[in-house]
């Protein structure tokens, strides 16, 4: 798997100013951010510039993020709010298509406090309707759909339902590795439904959502790579780490951080992978 990294690890940075210097720390990969005007992928005009500069550096998107807030009512009960969200999610996977994105990654049932009962129903009623849309406007276009696990198991619930309901291969996992941890488990959904994996969101953090790079938390990554050995996962380990919960001083000093974290990652699935095929040889 190539290093990657989310365009937006610093806040209101535009990708023309991110590119250039995620190419010099030495990332294959980039993840498109879910502001689509920073992450560069709102207009035509937008996208040719962007596709532009990344032939230029050499680089390839992994990922893009529907624009959220916006595009993450698809279970809204409201029916005109659901439409422009799944209208929004539409564009980001046309955006994609365009560029040459893999996958695109969309949040399910949000908020995360709605208590089972009626309005919870209707709600999952209603963002089963949105996915099933999604997920044929993404086959057409050859361009994965992501579903992001979250921070509470009922939303992975949901989630995993809607895998079940989805067998396609255009649908599938993104995998938040920050996210699971707030619940108090790490890699169990990795387990689970890592034949379904689409995309990986890796970051850190000590129990809320902080996005700091990876062994800046508590997230037990040790167990990462035993997690991801024997996977047939096609697509690249890209971090969501971000510049707003850690000491970096620099953009620059952050990006060459963030490239031996991966690296440090990498090392671990290379031996988990080496272990587990000895491991079948003596079999």
């Amino acid at each position: 798997m190539r290093p990657g990294v989310f365009t937006s690890f610093m806040g209101g940075m535009s990708y023309e100013t991110a590119l250039p210097m995620i190419h010099a720390a030495g990332f294959q990969v980039i993840s498109l951010g879910g502001n689509p005007q920073l992450a560069g992928y709102a207009t035509a005009a937008d996208r040719q510039k962007l596709t532009a500069l990344l032939h230029k550096l050499d680089l390839v998107i992994d990922s893009v993020h529907a624009q959220f807030p916006e595009g993450d009512r698809l279970f809204a009960e409201d029916e005109s709010m659901r439409q422009e969200s799944v209208r929004l999610c539409k564009l980001a996977l046309d955006a994609a298509a365009e560029v040459n994105g893999r996958v695109v990654v969309v949040h399910l049932l949000l908020p995360y406090d709605i208590p089972p009962g009626e309005q919870r129903d209707r709600m999952i009623a209603q963002g089963r309707r949105s996915i099933a849309e999604l997920a044929k406007h993404a086959e057409a276009r050859q361009v994965g759909l992501g579903l992001e696990n979250g921070q509470r198991r009922d939303y992975d619930e949901v989630l995993f339902n809607l895998l079940d309901e989805l067998p396609t291969p255009y649908v599938g996992l993104c995998y938040d590795s920050g996210h699971e941890h707030i619940q108090g488990r790490c890699f169990q959904i990795l387990q689970q439904y890592g034949n379904r994996l689409l995309a990986l969101h890796i970051h850190d953090n000590t129990g809320s959502d902080t996005h700091l790079l990876p062994f800046s938390g508590t997230v037990p990554w040790e167990d990462f790579g035993k997690a991801m050995a024997g996977l047939n996962f096609a697509g690249d380990l890209v971090l969501e780490s971000g510049m707003a919960h850690e000491s970096f001083q620099t953009p620059e000093d952050f990006l060459a951080e963030a490239m031996r974290r991966c690296q440090r990652l990498q090392k671990m699935m290379t031996e988990n992978g080496d272990s587990a095929e000895s491991k079948v040889a003596k079999e």
